[in-house]
């Protein structure tokens, strides 16, 4: 059955997986392409004359004349987190809250299958596309870093792709508990989006205020650095478990709401 449920979540987003996974792997493919005009420019120092708050609020600490620093700067940090929070949102929103409001998961769940094998085959649908998008975006930078030149950290980018996995998976989980508990997908989107939107906020806020920078550790943003585990591969396991705990608490937590809510549309 779970077999069944991937196949066709898998051919129902088809199209849309498509269209996400061509659009990031151009895009990195641009980034990338373009780093061969600028690495002998002076855009260290261009970027070191800008403002501190600006520099603050988008990665002071990157070294924008070196491959990963302006691959980090130019997509990791700003294009990548709002390309994949969006997919993550809307796939989970589809999965549970807009079957619901189409009536189609009454027809599914008069199958014999249980609840929880549904939100299950969802979330690891979830889960592998989720792979498979990180995939389009980085084997461009493997493949196309040294034909521009460019200095890239193999091990870095392993790093990246665990930190990344774990911080969009941690944004698809909690979608799924809000997609669990909605029967409506704009609502489901709507406060998911909203979660979200207050977690960057309080990101950028606590760069610059003391007192709310004592509550950062509230944003999921405060554990995503995409520069440190590509520059150095330096892996931060309090904050890697604390995205795990997030992800198997909100599964969990849309698990138990989804068996027990009425499905009846």
């Amino acid at each position: 059955m779970v077999k069944n449920l991937l196949h066709r979540g898998l051919a129902d987003r088809r199209v849309s997986l498509l269209v996400y996974a061509c659009g990031l792997a151009a895009y990195s493919i641009f980034i990338v392409a373009i780093w061969s005009s600028f690495k002998n420019t002076q855009i260290e120092q261009l970027w070191n004359s800008y403002p501190e708050s600006l520099r603050k609020a988008f990665g002071a600490s990157i070294n924008l004349g070196t491959f990963d620093g302006f691959f980090t700067l130019e997509f990791l940090n700003q294009m990548w987190p709002l390309v994949l929070s969006v997919f993550s949102i809307g796939f989970a929103s589809a999965s549970l809250a807009g079957e619901v409001e189409k009536g189609t998961m009454e027809m599914l769940l008069a199958q014999p299958v249980a609840r929880r094998t549904v939100v299950a085959a969802r979330h690891l649908l979830y889960s592998l596309t989720l792979l498979a998008l990180i995939a389009t975006t980085l084997v461009p930078v493997i493949v196309g870093a040294p034909i521009v030149g460019g200095s890239i950290s193999y091990t870095g980018l392993a790093a990246l792709s665990l930190q990344a996995f774990l911080f969009f998976a941690a944004i698809g989980s909690y979608s799924f508990f809000f997609a669990a508990i909605f029967s409506s997908r704009s609502l489901a989107i709507f406060v998911s989006a909203g979660v979200l939107i207050f977690a960057y906020a309080l990101d950028i806020m606590s760069k610059f205020n003391d007192f709310i920078n004592h509550f950062h550790f509230l944003s999921l943003f405060n554990y995503y650095d995409p520069y440190r585990y590509l520059h150095d591969a330096s892996f931060a396991w309090g904050d890697l478990a604390v995205l795990a705990g997030t992800i198997v608490i909100s599964t969990a937590a849309a698990v138990l709401w989804f068996e027990r809510r009425d499905i009846a549309v």
